[in-house]
């Protein structure tokens, strides 16, 4: 038996004298009367309350330090430091003492957080992921848009080449597409394509292309805190769930579309495995907003001139447009993959879109007819031309070379 319990036992229940209790269990008087007359807890020990003068001395001291010591993440107060800055002022107190001080300093200072509770269909988590796959046999960097659910926990993901404003918003419409309705609230970091400006307190003055499309799907935009990422800690802890999930081993493809859908149909499969997922998701579905009757359009769109060599800069990449619009306006309409501008008559060309600093120049489709007449231009851009115009030209311009010269191959060609 406990040794308190059996003091306790033979006072109380066997009314021993405490004199004899005492020698028998071979403890002092005084422990006997503790134990008995005291609400006595087994294996503790009463709390001293002996003043601690060096200690009070020293959290003064270091209160003074701290708000002093002007600190950065990268240039805190060590409890190194403040020993040695106490011993400076002649604080005299031991480096233990300091470091349990900065220890409950730091405790005291971290947030709280408070568990949510999210209702069906109130909000969603928007956020970019960097990832890596193979497309094509070739190993690239890509952008996974995530939109996560909160009350169901179902999630849709898809992978961009860039991460601009025409991509994050590509996500929304293919998001809503795929859970057949919108959220009331996503929640958002500061990211350029969402905010233009801070405002007051945590207002903010959205983009114009965001704003249409809160208007268009009847949701709220809401922001973290700035450098607060855990604001929205149900994406970000996903995102990190799916790269080791769906996307070890490097998922492969022949193009993006391709190993986006590979990983989506995989994210799935892993939702629909859990055994409440058909309930979350039905209390969830019927809360979403209906989606309206058609997709929003997220393509760029901007005026933009055509240059005296037909060419037009949109996004920072070249395209080439028909000769005949060389020195007007035309309207450029940029989407994900492609790009489609519109000239003042209203005809269009589409040409799937190149990345920053690149050029697409069509010289088949676009230059024949300047080219008909200018041998020394066909001569520079042969090479290209040929393999744009595809068989017989290719064999035919070998054959001009060999048997006419560059020149002369240059002249025959431009009057073929």
């Amino acid at each position: 038996m406990d040794k308190v319990a059996a003091i306790r036992h033979a006072v109380l229940t066997l009314q021993k004298p405490r004199r004899w209790v005492a020698r028998h269990f071979k403890v002092a008087r005084g422990t006997v009367d503790r134990y008995v007359d005291e609400d006595v807890t087994p294996g503790t020990r009463k709390s001293s309350s002996r003043p601690a003068p060096k200690t009070v001395a020293a959290i003064v001291a270091l209160d003074a330090i701290v708000a002093e010591t002007a600190v950065s993440k990268k240039q805190q107060l060590t409890a190194q430091r403040a020993w040695e800055l106490l011993r400076e002022r002649g604080v005299d107190v031991s480096y233990t003492i300091v470091k349990e001080l900065m220890a409950e300093r730091r405790r005291a200072a971290k947030e709280v957080f408070v568990p949510l509770v999210y209702k069906p269909g109130d909000l969603a988590e928007v956020d970019f992921f960097e990832v890596d796959v193979d497309v094509d046999g070739e190993r690239v960097t890509a952008f996974m848009f995530l939109m996560r659910l909160m009350s169901s926990s179902r999630d849709f993901c898809w992978l961009y080449p860039r991460q601009d404003q025409t991509c994050f918003l590509d996500g929304h419409v293919r998001a809503f597409a795929h859970f057949g309705g919108s959220p009331g609230r996503i929640a958002y970091d500061n990211l350029k394509a969402a905010v233009r400006r801070h405002l007051v307190g945590g207002e903010r003055e959205l983009t114009a292309r965001l704003l249409s499309t809160t208007t268009h799907y009847a949701f709220e935009a809401c922001f973290c805190r700035p450098y607060e990422g855990h604001d929205k800690g149900g994406v970000e802890a996903r995102g990190k769930n799916i790269r080791l999930q769906s996307l070890v081993p490097v998922p492969s493809g022949p193009s993006l579309g391709d190993v986006s859908s590979t990983v989506l149909a995989d994210v799935e499969k892993r939702f629909w495995s859990k055994p409440d997922a058909t309930q979350r998701w039905a209390a969830e579905q019927a809360e979403l907003t209906a989606l309206p009757a058609r997709a929003l359009d997220v393509r760029k769109t901007a005026l933009v001139p055509v240059s005296s060599s037909s060419t037009v800069v949109i996004e920072g990449a070249t395209y080439s447009v028909p000769t005949t619009w060389a020195r007007t306006g035309i309207t450029a309409h940029a989407g994900v993959d492609d790009v489609e501008m519109v000239g003042a008559g209203g005809e269009s060309v589409r040409r799937r879109r190149v990345p920053k600093g690149k050029s697409d120049i069509d010289y088949a489709a676009h230059y024949l007819l300047t080219l008909s007449t200018k041998p020394q231009a066909v001569r520079q851009v042969a090479d290209v031309l040929m393999a744009q115009l595809g068989a017989p030209f290719p064999d035919w311009w070998r054959r001009l070379i060999d048997d006419d010269g560059p020149r002369d191959a240059a002249r025959k060609m431009a009057r073929i």
